[in-house]
């Protein structure tokens, strides 16, 4: 296993802002920029730099529509990886990490 990149994939997602847009996309479907950013209520360039890491890293895919980039989740990978991670949180995260308590 490639340690490196297995840093810059937790990496990418220790980001609110790209995790926001993930589970955005994971919900809704395809959505352009514009939209994601009205949505979660985040400057248009801060929307598009977040995708386009996202992008990097094979966490959403874009297809060109006219002049609009319209992006979706990786329906291969990522979007059961985030069903798998809100099963998690559903089952042991509702009450709060125990270990965050203790701090």
């Amino acid at each position: 296993m490639n340690y490196a990149s297995l840093d810059h994939f937790f990496m990418t997602l220790g980001n609110k802002q790209r995790v926001r847009i993930l589970q955005l996309l994971a919900k809704q479907g395809t959505m352009g920029v514009t939209a994601i950013a009205e949505t979660l209520k985040v400057e248009q360039s801060a929307a598009s730099h977040s995708l386009k890491q996202l992008l990097l890293c094979h966490f959403v895919t874009v297809k060109q529509d006219g002049k609009e980039r319209i992006y979706a989740i990786n329906e291969d990978t990522v979007k059961p990886l985030f069903e798998q991670i809100e099963r998690h949180v559903d089952k042991y995260c509702v009450k709060g990490c125990a270990h965050w308590s203790r701090l």
